[in-house]
């Protein structure tokens, strides 16, 4: 699991492969294991009615479940249908490199995932930071943002940080819009500006999380950091 690297990831991707992917492609391939299925996890509310699954950290990383979701499988999945269909090199391999850019994020919390899908269903997990489904998403929250988890997060900002260049008007044009007919299809409606700040946005979206969560957690909130391995010790982790 990941708050915000799975956001900011994509742009250090483009940054070295350029024009031989979509930028577009590797975002929602980044976001694609939890796009539609993280609100079962944690739950959700609607008219009276709660929706939640059982067992919630199985349900997502596991078999039975969406597990196979975060299995590198599923993004050559996505990247050969895409190819078949649109014939759209640069978005096939962005969805299948921005899918396991997630998948190989989320082997560091408790849970893992099953990077051998189909073949086998055990999970790869190096135990960084607790995964605590189970606690609900605002405990869950508060202990990544209390852990490594959240170094995680910065150090994926900071890298970002240092490949500055690829967010610059001048990248942008030259080298993510070429590689993309959708910048153009959206170039009849919006203006160079606006496209710029929609590249962006992922960026703002991710850093805005990660400053906002930071605060509910740490000032809002009295949780305690816990940057030991596997922490934080206050929450039971998901294994």
């Amino acid at each position: 699991m990941s708050w915000v690297a799975h956001d900011v990831e994509p742009y250090v991707i483009q940054a070295h492969l350029g024009k031989r992917i979509s930028f577009l492609a590797v975002l929602f391939g980044s976001w694609s294991p939890d796009l539609v299925t993280k609100w079962l996890v944690y739950g959700v509310s609607s008219w009276g009615i709660d929706f939640q699954v059982n067992d919630p950290s199985d349900f997502h990383r596991s078999w039975p479940g969406i597990g196979p979701m975060h299995a590198p499988a599923f993004g050559i999945l996505l990247g050969l249908i895409t190819w078949l269909w649109f014939r759209n090199l640069p978005w096939a391999l962005g969805l299948m490199i921005g899918q396991w850019s997630h998948a190989f994020s989320d082997t560091l919390d408790t849970k893992g995932v099953m990077l051998f899908f189909p073949f086998s269903t055990w999970r790869v997990s190096f135990d960084a930071w607790a995964y605590a489904a189970e606690s609900g998403r605002g405990l869950d929250t508060a202990a990544y943002f209390s852990c490594l988890g959240m170094a995680w997060d910065a150090f994926w900002l900071g890298v970002t940080a240092l490949h500055w260049k690829v967010l610059t008007p001048t990248y942008f044009r030259e080298n993510v819009m070429p590689a993309d007919p959708v910048w153009g299809w959206l170039g009849q409606w919006l203006p160079p500006a606006a496209l710029l700040v929609l590249y962006r946005a992922a960026l703002f979206y991710g850093t805005g999380r990660w400053i906002a969560w930071m605060l509910w957690a740490h000032v809002l909130n009295t949780h305690e950091f816990d940057l030991s391995w596997g922490g934080p010790d206050w929450i039971t982790a998901s294994e």
